[in-house]
């Protein structure tokens, strides 16, 4: 796993162990900041279920304000704040030990993008419910969902509402305004 673009591309990240983490593939995350492009240009993001942390770096990397990492698990942002010190990046970055869940209902945001990766067990429809009832993406924000493909993208959640879907092997990111 590495940071694929901007100030610090090439750099190799560390990645929790276990069956529970599962790293964005490089070829994915490419996609999904091509996609994003100059919007990632000071943005405030939010990297639920951050795993590793490689979804928020990259974006810090490529010209992110600040992002918000949030996991349930001590030894997932444990290597998160290790990849994001070795990266350079720690001013800029903020980490929270909660469930998603949680985080939603207590957090007030807020942020131009949300990229979730929730475990692909995971119904996606009540989480981005959810996120849309909680106000934390601004108005013209974007959220993006990213899980397996034969999970379908729920087409609307609340005020969310799917306007574009990326397939890269098993991985599809939803992309919602």
């Amino acid at each position: 796993m590495r940071i694929t673009g901007g100030t610090g591309r090439g750099r190799r990240l560390k990645a929790p162990t276990g069956p529970h983490v599962r790293p964005t593939s490089d070829k994915v995350k490419q996609a999904l900041f091509n996609i994003i492009g100059d919007r990632i240009e000071g943005a405030a993001f939010l990297d639920l279920f951050a795993g590793a942390g490689g979804i928020g770096i990259e974006a810090l990397s490529r010209g992110a304000g600040r992002v918000m990492f949030v996991d349930d698990s001590r030894e997932s942002l444990s290597v998160v704040r290790i990849n994001v010190e070795q990266a350079g990046f720690a001013a800029r970055a903020q980490l929270v030990l909660s469930k998603a869940e949680s985080f939603l209902k207590k957090t007030s945001g807020p942020y131009d993008i949300v990229f979730l990766d929730p475990p692909y067990a995971m119904e996606l429809g009540p989480l981005l419910g959810l996120l849309a009832a909680s106000g934390i993406v601004k108005p013209g924000g974007d959220v993006i969902a990213e899980h397996f493909k034969k999970q379908p993208s729920p087409p609307a959640a609340g005020t969310l509402t799917l306007h574009r879907e990326a397939r890269y092997g098993d991985t599809v990111l939803a992309f919602y305004r």
